[in-house]
């Protein structure tokens, strides 16, 4: 209350004042229980007049008022002394206001809901608050303004919206190392539940509640609210970047080798190697993340019975996304570990097989480039280079259908390959580049099937064409004298055939001895016993690649027929076996066809479907032999191809050369990656 004295001093109607903010009369007291209080109740220095012109903070103890919310406040982090760059600590006005405090529920008042997130912040923003946190204080205050929380209260107006007296407290706030805090790890999850009440309740019945409550040394493991959802930067749970964030959320702690019992890799490994995780990884909101199969915040234990992945329970989790799902198609592991081989025995094995045939293969025809390269090169220093025969008469190997096949070959190939090898990849930035490139990987997988369905064509159009040559050798057959079924043989196993025989055995072992020697060259007929390789390869590898691609593009129907494990299996012959053709075509083939010296820059005989005579002489003697032989040379010889056959030809091979050279590199730098 104003004494009269003071009141004597105040200007009249008509007079300005002379000492604004001086003098407060009973009517500018905004608090109305304040309005009854003289001077010297909350200025106890002040009893004597005139006072001191520097007064000690006001008292809001006195008169026996505040005292609760005066032992609280003691009992608080803002009672002790500051810390070096810690700013001021905060006093009662700092907070409620001097003079003109308000109730908190007056929309005017520093502790409205709305007015209390500028409050805290205004201290908190110039101190650091959390030395640990980059930024300090205002990088604390700016989370908490940008989530979800903060954007409610200041845009949306909205007062039941936590702000920092909420989680904090508003007298006695903690550390959250401290264990009365309301921020402890431990009293997270019941304040977060005074406002979201249902989570709560599902929380508490949940492994991770259980785990906390246990109280031994795992408790810290478990995770509560701010671990999932963070502290003050706190998102929407259905908006993208949180919802491809909740693998590695659930990461931090199931990376960690003794969450996973025995298993030698831990479960965010395997799901990582998952097509689920790879896709997930490259940015797919498609694919199931941890949560969809075992719940948000009701997780269970799968042996608790009512556990979303416990007996059937299984089948509807697989249903949400896979809609005709069955007993067997939930039998797919979505954890299953190729490498532990004491769990995974049979997909453990597969997984062995493709090393040892991928070791081998690389080994052989690896060391068989290389021995060849030498050699040539010797030969070259020896000889010069071969003379240039493309301008005298050709011979016509391939047929339109056959360079159709390579071309479809050529495009399918490569399409598979940019959008699938980043799921084998997806931990490296490039991977996310390429899918990019492809609109996104769930774009990129709808290509990958397109370039699919182009190689199953493709395939049945190579079937086709070679039906037709054979029913034409069947019926130049019936006219023979030596019988339909020896000429159909002939076709099939004899010196034009595909099929291996013991010459390429024997030319095998010719070949390493020219490697090594510079002696005893095999004469090669029209199939080389590495063209041959290449060529089976290719249709074991299609049949392969196709078989386990189709079951993993309709694994529902496929599960009518097969236990969903295989799909277990089928990712890791599909990945592997695409691996393997990749590397091969785009190291030993490329060598092969076009990087060895005497072909270099490209070897464009399957573009143009022509070979020179004088080169055929020299590269397959035994096929030009056999030709002049039967009279059949001149049915072959044509004219040399087109000058521009030759240019696309040379453009083509090298840009698909550096490109498939540039993957190479990617493919070596991603597996050093994964050691």
């Amino acid at each position: 209350m104003i004494g009269q004295a003071d009141r004597d001093n105040l200007p009249g109607p008509d007079e300005p004042p002379t000492r604004p903010g001086l003098f407060l009369s009973a009517e500018q007291m905004p608090f109305p229980e304040h309005s009854t209080l003289t001077c010297v109740q909350c200025h106890v220095d002040a009893t004597e007049l005139p006072h001191g012109q520097e007064l000690r903070p006001a008292s809001c103890t006195t008169s026996s008022c505040h005292t609760s919310e005066a032992a609280a406040f003691l009992r608080g982090v803002h009672a002790e002394k500051p810390g070096a760059g810690n700013g001021p600590t905060p006093r009662c006005a700092t907070c409620h206001g001097g003079h003109d405090i308000l109730p908190p529920r007056d929309r005017n008042s520093k502790t409205y809901p709305i007015n209390i997130v500028a409050t805290c912040g205004g201290c908190h923003k110039q101190h650091a608050t959390n030395p640990s946190v980059e930024g300090g204080g205002e990088a604390l205050v700016g989370a908490y303004l940008d989530s979800v929380h903060g954007q409610l209260v200041t845009q949306g107006g909205l007062v039941v919206a936590a702000t920092c007296a909420d989680c904090h407290g508003s007298h006695e706030i903690h550390p959250a190392a401290d264990e009365r805090a309301l921020v402890n790890r431990v009293n997270v999850p019941t304040t977060c539940g005074r406002c979201h009440v249902g989570i709560s309740e599902t929380y508490a019945k949940s492994v991770h509640a259980q785990v906390l409550a246990d109280g031994n040394e795992n408790s810290h493991k478990a995770p509560v609210c701010t671990d999932c959802h963070t502290a003050h930067s706190i998102t929407r749970t259905d908006v993208p970047s949180f919802m491809l964030d909740i693998v590695n959320e659930c990461g931090q702690c199931h990376d960690d080798p003794s969450m996973s019992g025995t298993r030698r890799a831990t479960f965010y490994e395997t799901y990582r190697a998952s097509y689920h995780g790879q896709v997930t990884r490259l940015g797919s909101m498609r694919a199931a993340r941890c949560s969809d199969c075992h719940g948000a915040h009701d997780i269970r234990p799968i042996a608790d019975p009512d556990s979303a992945l416990h007996g059937e329970h299984r089948v509807q989790v697989c249903a949400k996304c896979h809609p005709n799902a069955s007993p067997s198609f939930a039998q797919f592991d979505p954890h299953a570990d190729y490498r532990d081989g004491a769990r995974y025995p049979l997909l453990h094995g597969v997984w062995l097989y493709f090393l040892i045939v991928i070791s081998a293969a690389f080994g052989f025809f690896g060391l068989h480039s290389i021995l060849w390269f030498i050699r040539m090169s010797i030969e070259r220093k020896r000889n010069g280079p071969r003379p240039d025969h493309r301008h005298g008469v050709a011979i016509r190997r391939f047929t339109r259908i056959n360079r159709v096949n390579h071309i479809l070959v050529i495009i399918s190939f490569f399409g598979l390959t940019f959008t699938g090898i980043p799921l084998f990849f997806s931990d490296r930035p490039w991977a996310l580049t390429i899918a990019d490139i492809f609109g996104g990987v769930d774009a990129a997988g709808n290509w990958h099937r397109f370039f699919a369905i182009m190689l199953i064509f493709n395939f049945v159009l190579h079937v086709v064409g070679t039906i037709r040559a054979g029913r034409e050798v069947a019926e130049q057959a019936r006219s023979t004298p030596l019988g339909p079924t020896k000429t159909v043989l002939g076709w099939l196993f004899g010196p034009h055939s595909l099929f291996p025989r013991w010459k390429d055995v024997k030319d095998c072992f010719g070949m390493w001895r020219w490697f090594i020697t510079g002696r005893g060259k095999p004469a090669f007929g029209r199939w080389t016993y590495w063209e041959k390789f290449d060529y089976w390869a290719e249709i074991v590898g299609t049949f392969i690649i196709g078989g386990s691609g189709l079951l993993l593009w309709f694994p529902e129907t496929a599960a009518n027929w097969l236990p969903g494990w295989a799909f277990n299996i089928a990712m890791v012959v599909h990945g592997y076996e695409a691996l393997l053709a990749v590397g091969f075509i785009f190291t030993i083939h490329f060598f092969n066809a076009h990087l060895r010296l005497e072909k270099f820059p490209v070897d464009d005989v399957i573009f143009t479907g022509r070979v020179p005579e004088e080169e055929m002489k020299h590269e397959r003697s035994a096929e030009y032999a056999h030709l002049v032989e039967r009279n059949r040379l001149d049915k072959f010889r044509t004219t040399p191809a087109p000058h521009w056959q030759r240019v696309v030809a040379i453009v083509v091979g090298v840009v698909a050369m550096l490109v498939g050279t540039g993957m190479v590199v990617l493919i070596i730098l991603g597996g050093l990656h994964a050691l």
